[in-house]
């Protein structure tokens, strides 16, 4: 039994590493930014910007790109979704970008973290991390989405 939910398991994380292959190599997105300027109207302030990028293919939300600079380092979080618009995957990476000397010339990698979906559910995560710092990826998204939503209206 144990055997066969890791063959299964290792199914569902190729999947979506297609849907993510796939959505990578797919051309002619319809993009849509949301601006530092509506996150400050949102009361969503940082020392460095936020930015949102939704991209849109036949109507379909399929991958959104979230940047969240702070004084000492930068967010940047990917979500990719389904064809049926669920979250499949996300990828995120944290810089740091300031240290006592000041502001990096090249920003250094702190964490880099993966997460796999099935259906709204966490099936794995690769986690390379200095931190013990948990984000709700799937409310996150949701937040995000709804921001997309609000912003294009």
């Amino acid at each position: 039994m144990v055997i066969f939910s890791g063959l299964l398991f290792g199914q569902n994380i190729e999947l979506v590493k297609k849907i993510v292959q796939q959505i990578n190599q797919t051309k002619d997105f319809k993009i849509i930014t949301v601006p530092y300027s509506y996150f400050m109207d949102q009361s969503e302030v940082t020392d460095n910007g936020i930015k949102l990028k939704g991209f849109y293919k036949n109507g379909k939300l399929r991958k959104m790109e979230h940047f969240v600079g702070l004084s000492a380092w930068n967010i940047v979080t990917e979500y990719f979704f389904s064809d049926n618009g669920e979250l499949a995957f996300i990828y995120s990476k944290k810089y740091q970008t300031l240290d006592e000397n000041g502001y990096l010339k090249n920003p250094k990698l702190l964490s880099e973290s993966r997460y796999y979906y099935e259906k709204d559910k966490l099936i794995k995560s690769v986690e390379k991390s200095d931190n013990d710092e948990k984000t709700d990826y799937l409310k996150e998204s949701e937040n995000l989405i709804n921001h997309l939503k609000n912003y294009q209206d």
